[in-house]
């Protein structure tokens, strides 16, 4: 005889089908990480892809020499030097529409390219009100410098895509993670739930699941 009345039996059988949150949402924790994270390598590939490009070292040209660009209102050109960029540079627009002004200004920042194991440093910035053909001639006291037209690369635009690139991947693993906590801590509760309706009958409605069905 049991002082205390018989040892409880065996755990209950409870199909996983019968727990409340569905693990559905265990696939919709898995989703949001996996966009999210892709999402990230998207971002990082197109700006490392964008970075590089903006150099156009095919049309490098020596000190003295010049090159031909095309800038719009909107646009904004730039000249790059072969590192290292030690001697004193110089660039001007030779060539041009009749009343256009373009601008030809140092960039705040410093901002360099690898590309093809070459290091370019970006050292000028041109601004047209006009969209036309420019030319463009650069030198230096030495003669020495090898130049590049290209795109203006900002840094502070490499730096956000840089920060997507992070972000948002540890933004959605973090959601993911939590969504698959909080579910699999409500599946419990209920699976104990549900063994104590076997044990003693129904006493009660079951856990707040939050809407998540």
């Amino acid at each position: 005889m049991y002082p205390y009345g018989p040892p409880p039996g065996p755990s209950p059988r409870i199909d996983s089908a019968e727990l409340r949150p569905r693990r559905r949402w265990f696939v919709v924790a898995g989703l949001i990480a996996a966009v999210c994270v892709g999402i990230g390598i998207v971002s990082f590939v197109m700006t490392l892809t964008s970075t590089v490009d903006s150099v156009d070292d095919d049309k490098a040209f020596a000190s003295g020499r010049s090159v031909t660009l095309r800038i719009g209102p909107d646009d904004a050109a730039a000249i790059y030097v072969r590192s290292p960029f030690i001697a004193r540079a110089h660039c001007e627009v030779v060539s041009g529409p009749a009343g256009s002004a373009p601008r030809v200004t140092t960039p705040d920042s410093t901002f360099t390219v690898t590309k093809g194991g070459v290091e370019w440093q970006r050292v000028f910035v041109l601004k047209a009100d006009t969209d036309a053909d420019y030319g463009v001639t650069c030198d230096d006291p030495r003669g020495a410098l090898t130049f590049a037209p290209g795109d203006d690369a900002d840094f502070a635009s490499f730096v956000g895509g840089i920060v997507v690139t992070v972000v948002v991947p540890l933004l959605g693993l973090l959601a993911g993670a939590g969504i698959a906590i909080i579910v699999g801590v409500r599946r419990g509760r209920h699976r104990r739930w549900l063994e104590a309706q076997v044990y003693y009958g129904h006493r009660g409605a079951p856990p707040a699941t939050n809407g998540t069905g």
